[in-house]
C-alpha cells in the first residue's frame, strides 16, 4: 500500500490546536483519569528513570489512540476506549520500550557528564522528593514536575534519526503500516510540513515548563492535548480530513462519513448464547406418498 503524505494548509498549527481541544471536551473524564494515574506512577517511580520514561511514552501514545476513538460520529463508551487501548497494547508497549532504550543509550554515550555514573539512568537518588511540602501548590508541583520533565523530552525521543519519527506511531496503529514503512512515511510527512512540526516541538518544550511553574495540575491535560494534536495532524496529513467528525444526535439519521481507520475497526459482536457457527436449517418435510 502506497501512502503519500499531504502538505497541510496554511494555519495548520492553530487549526489542529482547536481540533485537539474539541476532542478533549468529548471524553475528558475517562481520558484525564487514565493520564493522572500514569502521572502518579511517574512520581512513584522517580528513582527509576527508565520506568518513568516508559510511563510517559505510554501516556502520550495512549492519548493518540483515545483521540482517534473519540473522533467518531457515534459517542464511544468507556468500554470502547479501553478496547482501543487493549487492541494496540503490544504495539504501544513496544514503541515505548524501544524509544526508552534508545534514549537511555543516547544519554549514556553522548549526554551524560563524566562524573555521573552511567547506571543513574536505571536507578538514581538525585533530586528525589521524599516528603511533600505542607503548602498544597508546592506539593502539586513536586508531584507533577517529573511528568512535565518527561513530557518535555518526549519530542526528542519521538524524532531519533533513523529510528523514530513524530507520526510513526499512528501510521503503525491506525494505518497498519510496518515499523520501517511507517518511519519512512512519517519522516516524509515531517519534511513536507516542517513549519507546523517545529511549532509542535516548541509546544512540547514550552508548555510543560509553563504548566509546572504556573499550574502544576495542568500537566496531565497537556498529555491529552499533545496526544490529540498528534492525531489531528496525522489525520489531515495522511487522510486529508481537516475537521473533527460531527456527533450524531439522538433520533437523527447519521450522514455518510468515512469508514473507521483500519486500526480502529470493530469486530462484529456476537449475541450472548448465540452459536459462533450458524445452525443448519431444518430439512423440508417430505411430500406425502400417494
Amino acid at each position: 500500500m502506497l501512502i503519500e503524505p499531504r502538505r497541510a494548509a496554511p494555519g495548520a498549527l492553530r487549526r489542529w490546536s482547536f481540533q485537539a481541544l474539541g476532542l478533549i471536551r468529548r471524553g475528558v473524564g475517562v481520558w484525564l483519569g487514565l493520564i493522572v494515574l500514569l502521572c502518579l506512577g511517574i512520581f512513584a517511580g522517580q528513582r527509576l528513570p527508565l520506568v518513568s520514561g516508559l510511563l510517559a511514552l505510554m501516556a502520550f501514545f495512549g492519548s493518540v489512540l483515545i483521540a482517534a476513538r473519540l473522533d467518531e460520529a457515534n459517542e464511544p463508551t468507556i468500554s470502547d476506549i479501553l478496547l482501543a487501548l487493549r487492541q494496540h497494547g503490544r504495539t504501544l508497549l513496544a514503541f515505548s520500550a524501544v524509544i526508552t532504550a534508545a534514549g537511555a543509550l543516547v544519554w549514556i554515550l553522548v549526554l551524560a557528564r563524566p562524573e555521573v555514573p552511567w547506571w543513574n539512568v536505571v536507578y538514581t537518588e538525585r533530586n528525589i522528593v521524599e516528603v511533600l511540602s505542607a503548602h498544597w501548590f508546592v506539593a502539586l508541583r513536586q508531584v507533577f514536575v517529573y511528568s512535565a520533565y518527561a513530557l518535555g523530552l518526549l519530542f526528542f525521543g519521538l524524532n531519533i534519526p533513523g529510528l523514530t519519527a513524530f507520526l510513526q506511531f499512528p501510521c503503525t496503529t491506525l494505518l497498519g503500516l510496518p515499523f520501517r514503512d511507517a518511519y519512512r512515511a512519517a519522516a516524509a510527512a515531517q519534511m513536507k510540513n516542517l513549519g507546523p512540526m517545529l511549532g509542535i516541538g516548541l509546544l512540547f518544550i514550552v508548555l510543560p515548563v509553563v504548566a509546572v511553574v504556573l499550574m502544576p495540575p495542568a500537566v496531565p491535560v497537556l498529555y491529552c492535548y499533545l496526544g490529540a494534536l498528534a492525531y489531528v495532524a496525522f489525520r489531515e496529513i495522511f487522510l486529508g480530513i481537516d475537521a473533527n467528525r460531527e456527533r450524531v444526535r439522538a433520533g437523527r439519521r447519521p450522514a455518510l462519513r468515512p469508514d473507521p481507520l483500519p486500526g480502529l475497526r470493530r469486530r462484529p459482536a456476537r449475541r450472548p448464547g448465540s452459536p459462533s457457527v450458524p445452525r443448519p436449517s431444518a430439512p423440508a418435510p417430505a411430500a406425502p406418498r400417494p
